[in-house]
C-alpha cells in the first residue's frame, strides 16, 4: 500500500519561510482584522481570538497561525488585505514569493 507523499501547499510554505519577518512586520490593530473578517477570511470567533492576544507580537503570531489553515485563496484575499491596510511592502514579499 502506497500512502503517497504529502506536499505542502506553497502558501502554507511562504507563511511558514516569512514567519519572524510578518510576526515583527505585520500591524494587525490598523485595520487588518477587520479588513480580514469583512472579506470572510477570518471568522468572528478567530477575529477574537487574535485580539485577545496581549501583545503586538502575540496578536500577529496568533492571525499567522490562523492562516497557516486557510485555502489558497484565503491567502490571497489575506494579501489583498495587507495592500488595502498599507502594508505594500509585507505584500510584496508574499506575491514575489508566489511568483517564484
Amino acid at each position: 500500500m502506497c500512502l503517497g507523499v504529502y506536499k505542502t501547499p506553497p502558501h502554507i510554505n511562504l507563511i511558514q519561510s516569512n514567519y519572524f519577518l510578518l510576526s515583527q512586520k505585520m500591524e494587525p490593530d490598523g485595520g487588518l482584522l477587520s479588513e480580514l473578517y469583512s472579506k470572510d477570511v477570518i471568522t468572528h470567533r478567530e477575529m477574537e481570538t487574535i485580539k485577545a492576544g496581549k501583545t503586538f507580537y502575540d496578536r500577529n503570531e496568533e492571525l499567522l497561525n490562523v492562516m497557516l489553515h486557510k485555502t489558497e485563496v484565503k491567502f490571497q484575499q489575506f494579501v489583498v488585505a495587507l495592500k488595502a491596510t498599507n502594508m505594500n511592502e509585507i505584500a510584496g514579499i508574499l506575491e514575489i514569493s508566489t511568483e517564484s
